[in-house]
């Protein structure tokens, strides 16, 4: 397993804004900002070319904020995105990339 939180993150704050799946895009989008008081994003981390996505629920608290814990390679083509929310596992045939948004 390898970790690559900090290298898609690169200086964001692990909270998101949002986290979205469109599968007809095939694609993993999770939006980072600035800190959870101003809610700025400030990068855009996408993940394309998913050919198997599953996500589990956990415990929903209304008053969190949505943050990221761990994105971790399982293998070649799988990727684990670990939230306080959720955990989504998703197989794709590209690389994960980061854009910072200014």
């Amino acid at each position: 397993m390898t970790d690559i939180t900090s290298e898609l993150l690169s200086g964001a704050s692990p909270f998101l804004s949002g986290l979205f799946y469109d599968s007809l895009k095939r694609e993993v989008v999770l939006k980072a900002v600035n800190n959870p008081e101003d809610m700025l994003i400030v990068r855009v981390i996408t993940f394309s070319g998913i050919t198997k996505y599953s996500e589990s629920i956990e415990e929903i608290d209304d008053e969190l904020i949505d943050g990221v814990i761990g994105i971790n390679w399982l293998n070649d083509s799988q990727i684990c995105i670990k939230t306080d929310i959720r955990e989504i596992i998703i197989t794709l045939t590209g690389k994960p990339h980061g854009q910072t948004v200014t």
